[in-house]
């Protein structure tokens, strides 16, 4: 599945770069994207859905091999965003409900 997007991306120098490209696989914590942006493990980008005009922060997790001027790049949202895919049939496990909860730690006696 390829779903159009829009990517915001602050540059070394301060500049503010946008890219049109695509999504090649996503789910309620991220996305593949192709990017031709040189961009960096760990830095933040805004990703626009290019259908629904929706926009998320996400970080850059994994940068793969670069094939014809773009490289694949693994992003994660800063929440879970199950609804920004605007999939009109999303897996039942991107539910809000079924999407893991954390829980907080309980301190342990010694």
């Amino acid at each position: 599945m390829r779903i159009r997007i829009l990517v915001r991306v602050e540059t070394e120098r301060k500049e503010i770069v946008w890219e049109e490209t695509d999504a090649l696989i996503v789910n309620a914590h991220g996305a593949l994207i192709l990017l031709a942006i040189d961009v960096r493990k760990d830095k933040f980008l805004t990703v626009q859905n290019a259908d629904t005009g929706k926009e998320i922060l996400a970080r850059i997790t994994s940068l793969g091999p670069r094939f014809m001027g773009k490289a694949e790049v693994g992003i994660e949202f800063i929440r879970p965003a199950p609804e920004f895919w605007a999939l009109p049939e999303p897996p039942e496990d991107w539910q809000a409900g079924a999407l893991p909860k954390t829980r907080r730690l309980q301190p342990q006696k010694v």
